[in-house]
């Protein structure tokens, strides 16, 4: 929250005497809270992800490398009958900074867990020339991801959940409301989509939904255009004391959907507070409902 205030305060020159923030300072703001990058050097990720023997690297439609990690889950369901969660990461963190959490999400859930990284963050900070954050990066990386996972792997979408978290579910509500150039495999039939503390977009976090109206261009991740188009089951699960991304987000993405699941609305929690062990719950009864449905 200090963060936001101090951002907010920094672009304050950029306002018009309305009070309203113009294009330019709407967009860097949004950008930047978008996507505050980890810096840690590489001697980190040398020692962390580097070392991991399911690490795989990712090649995007423009040739941008990016790193990934295939954990697959070393008991319960059998692996013909095993879903894959494919995660996409919350902002101010990486791929080397949720290693474990994927680890105990693959072992939660029986799943298998794919968690791709977003071109600019971690190991592509270090490309040369070095990668920069985007939207349209984090686009082209989920759609690498599932490229990976559908036609160089064979799995089946069927057998594929959606998961992102925080900023995480503007590429995954995207990769779900839409066909993948290149991929002879649909993400409109997936099994799921499991969102936590989802956005409705950049924009109405940052500034709220006269504002994102009034810059539409400028705006990124507009969950609010593309979720009603996600033809699978959806669960939502938020914090409603969340001060970084209103809970007021989850209920309107709900409201949208074609194919709601029973969200599950955290009492007295935040963003970065959420607790595990009902997120697991919630997660698993969801997963549950899915094979119900077969």
């Amino acid at each position: 929250r200090a963060r936001v205030g101090s951002l907010l305060a920094a672009v304050r020159d950029g306002f018009l005497p309305s009070g309203r923030p113009t294009s330019c300072s709407m967009g860097n703001l949004i950008n930047t809270l978008a996507f505050p990058r980890p810096m840690y050097d590489r001697n980190f990720y040398e020692h962390t992800l580097l070392r991991r023997s399911d690490l795989v690297w990712l090649t995007t439609s423009k040739g941008e490398r990016v790193p990934a990690c295939h954990v697959r889950c070393r008991r319960g369901a059998a692996a013909a009958a095993r879903k894959t969660l494919l995660y996409s990461h919350g902002n101010a963190e990486d791929i080397g900074l949720h290693l474990a959490y994927i680890d105990l999400l693959a072992r939660e859930l029986d799943v298998d867990v794919f968690s791709y990284e977003y071109v600019g963050y971690s190991l592509g900070r270090f490309e040369d020339p070095p990668q920069d954050p985007s939207e349209e990066g984090c686009t082209r990386s989920v759609d690498a991801a599932w490229r990976y996972c559908t036609d160089q792997l064979k799995i089946p979408p069927k057998d594929i959940v959606i998961f992102g978290r925080s900023i995480g579910s503007g590429p995954s509500v995207d990769l779900a409301s839409r066909e993948v150039e290149g991929s002879q495999f649909s993400p409109l039939d997936v099994a799921g989509v499991l969102l936590q503390s989802p956005i409705e977009s950049g924009g109405r976090v940052a500034f709220g939904k006269a504002v994102s109206f009034m810059a539409y261009g400028l705006d990124i991740f507009r969950n609010y255009e593309k979720i009603d188009k996600i033809r699978a089951p959806c669960a939502i699960m938020h914090g409603t004391a969340d001060e970084v991304v209103n809970v007021r987000n989850g209920h309107n993405l709900h409201g949208w959907l074609q194919k709601p699941f029973e969200p599950l609305w955290i009492e007295g929690y935040g963003h970065n507070d959420m607790p595990e062990d009902r997120c697991f719950e919630y997660s698993r009864k969801f997963l549950a409902s899915l094979e119900q449905r077969k």
